[in-house]
């Protein structure tokens, strides 16, 4: 027989996400959510997880919504408990995750009497949370309405929005009670549509009119080969040039992917000539330092920014916001722009084409090091699989090289942490039948470790870590060398690998640690199996830092 809580609000909350369309809950478990989780896990219609450390949920929440584009629930008790769901909330808010943090919280007249698992949870997120509310406990029906119109509120917010929502609800003792009786239901939720401010195509193609130089910068986005087809009519066009990144999920013959490969062969006296008249951006965060240094140094007369929730000022001469999809905003471009005659994009790809030939003649004769491992892992990835990059040095090695068409790239770029990459990367895996690799770094890998302890992970989950044994970025950025407090406080160098924890969570384990044994494995490495499997490289003891500095000064 079915056993719902005694809880009429548990039943409302439960009900409401339903029919709002919302059913995949990530519950980590705890007393004071007790009667949530058992509402959920006792409802079919429901399906529920089990994640232990609410960090590592957070982000495995952050996963799947990502790979479903709808949102998901993550559901914890109270305390710190709450707040370790933070970071994940915070790139949630930032990539435009629609995630609902549904947080069980003590009586409110219990805060701040030093009981226990009790700390100020109303509206602890809000400065990063599309809607954020506390429910009331008492069962009158005011009451009752009430809390059914702030939990609409959240559920429009977070459909609408694409972003987190805050669901803060008491409860006091008991908890556990249970009844056969299902004393809430209604009718499918409408929740209306978002309303967005119109498009101004007068003055965008006045601004458009006298544009010789136009630059596309696509910056994070999932695929779409609507995008994809309307990109490449425009880059026919020969006063625009596109620049896209390995989070961009384009692949465009007659654009420029590798962004910090090609502005390393521009010398400032072609500033002048490669500076855009007119920039347009499409999508969310872009990876590359050097184009944002040389866009704000180098400032486009007119910039117009595309998308429908963010329109941040980046290169400081924002002029235009459009609040389009970016396939909507180029489909019609296309259309209604007329190009004007000039070398701009041509100059662009002869610049283009010397990096190729500079980079292809580097990686011809190139030793063990990170730079290699990073070419000949992404030139061994299978097709049509979904690729998680880990941030800091990662992401960045992964610009300097060419993807496949089929596959789709992620990185939580949102915050740009190393805290929930492995975790993000999990979730997305238990949410597709495509195979799903994380390439991370060691500190990335060992941060987020209790990602592993997950219960839902795929057979065909892969893990590449490089393991460099430290913080190797900090070798190769600028500033830390010469603080005298390089390798213990920024580098943070160690002995670790990850075999234990291979041993420990049921993963299959490889360690490589020079060109041939990489080469040999790889076959094995994506053979079906019926355990994950984890590819330790070991680059230890490579000079990678002085190969990337060699590279990049090429």
């Amino acid at each position: 027989m079915q056993k719902y809580s005694s809880k009429i609000n548990i039943q409302l909350i439960a009900e409401t996400l339903l029919k709002s369309g919302i059913s995949n809950i990530v519950i980590s478990p705890g007393s004071r959510n007790g009667g949530l989780t058992m509402q959920f896990v006792n409802d079919d219609r429901f399906t529920c997880y089990s994640v232990v450390d609410e960090r590592s949920a957070g982000f495995v929440a952050l996963g799947m919504a990502q790979k479903l584009n709808e949102p998901v629930v993550v559901c914890c008790t109270s305390g710190s408990a709450a707040v370790n769901y933070y970071p994940a909330i915070t790139e949630a808010f930032y990539q435009n995750v629609p995630l609902v943090v549904l947080t069980a919280d003590r009586p409110a007249n219990y805060v701040d009497l030093f009981d226990g698992q009790t700390i100020r949870q109303e509206n602890v997120f809000e400065k990063h949370v599309y809607a954020g509310v506390q429910l009331e406990e008492e069962e009158d029906d005011a009451t009752i309405t009430d809390n059914f119109l702030k939990i609409k509120d959240c559920m429009k917010a977070v459909w609408q929005k694409k972003g987190p929502v805050h669901i803060n609800m008491p409860f006091s003792e008991p908890l556990y009670d249970s009844i056969n009786e299902k004393l809430i239901d209604f009718d499918k939720l409408s929740l209306g549509k978002p309303e967005y401010p119109a498009v101004d195509w007068d003055s965008l193609l006045s601004e458009a009119s006298d544009a010789k130089k136009i630059m596309v910068l696509v910056g994070g986005q999932t695929k779409d080969d609507d995008l994809q087809h309307y990109l490449d009519k425009l880059s026919e066009y020969k006063n625009v040039i596109i620049l896209t990144e390995t989070t961009s999920n384009l692949n465009l013959p007659k654009g420029i992917s590798q962004i910090d490969s090609v502005l390393k062969n521009i010398s400032i006296s072609n500033y002048n000539e490669l500076k855009p008249d007119l920039l347009i951006t499409l999508g969310q965060n872009v990876i590359s330092k050097k184009i944002k240094n040389f866009l704000r140094e180098n400032k486009p007369t007119y910039h117009w920014h595309v998308n429908l929730y963010w329109q941040p000022d980046t290169y400081f001469s924002l002029t235009q916001k459009v609040y389009l999809e970016a396939k909507d905003f180029v489909a019609a471009f296309c259309k209604k722009f007329e190009p004007k005659n000039s070398n701009y994009r041509d100059l662009w790809l002869l610049t283009n084409r010397i990096n190729a030939d500079y980079q292809n003649s580097f990686m011809e004769s190139v030793v063990w090091s990170d730079l290699f491992v990073f070419k000949t892992t992404i030139e061994n990835f299978p097709k049509d699989v979904n690729i998680h990059y880990s941030n800091s040095a990662v992401i960045r090695y992964s610009q300097l090289f060419n993807h496949d068409a089929s596959n789709s790239v992620y990185c939580n770029r949102g915050t740009s942490g190393i805290d929930g990459s492995t975790s993000t990367a999990v979730g997305h895996a238990i949410k597709t039948e495509e195979q799903t690799i994380l390439v991370t770094g060691d500190i990335s890998f060992f941060y987020d470790s209790n990602a592993l302890w997950n219960n839902y992970i795929p057979a065909s989950f892969r893990i590449i870590l490089v393991n460099n044994g430290g913080g190797n970025i900090f070798k190769i950025i600028p500033g830390p060398s010469s603080t005298n407090a390089l390798e213990k406080f920024f580098e943070t160098k160690h002995n670790l690998t990850a075999a234990h924890l291979a041993e420990m969570f049921n993963f299959e384990y490889k360690k490589v640690a020079n060109k041939y044994d990489l080469k040999n494995y790889w076959k094995e490495f994506y053979t079906a199996s019926d355990r994950p499997k984890i590819l330790e490289i070991d680059t230890k003891m490579a000079p990678n830092a002085e190969t990337l500095k060699a590279f990049m000064s090429m």
